[in-house]
């Protein structure tokens, strides 16, 4: 099983709410939504940083996808109903050029 771990920035017009609102309501309804996520997405999740915990410098919250394959996952991300629904969303929420992305494989420790 792969998982892509993402730390999101983000969008500089959004307050840390406001931002926290788009990914859980809108950015997970398109997600769960698009058909590539059926074929492909084995688990998603959203994390949100505390608010108390919040600077300038840090990271907002973060995403975890898993997939089958590092294939599937490209194939994902390939997909045209997602780039057609999903990716047009993420600009909207997010500073992209400053999310970190980290693909890996989970070993359960406890």
């Amino acid at each position: 099983m792969i998982k892509l771990m993402i730390l999101v920035k983000r969008n500089s017009e959004l307050t840390h709410e406001a931002f926290k609102e788009h990914l859980s309501m809108n950015h997970a309804r398109l997600v769960r939504d698009c058909p590539a996520s059926a074929r492909y997405v084995r688990k998603y999740v959203q994390s949100f940083r505390i608010a108390d915990e919040v600077d300038g410098g840090s990271f907002d919250g973060a995403a975890e996808l898993w997939f089958d394959s590092p294939q599937d996952m490209d194939r994902f991300f390939a997909d045209p109903d997602y780039l057609a629904t999903v990716r047009p969303d993420e600009p909207r929420f997010a500073d992209l050029e400053k999310c970190v992305f980290l693909t890996t494989e989970e070993a359960q420790v406890i």
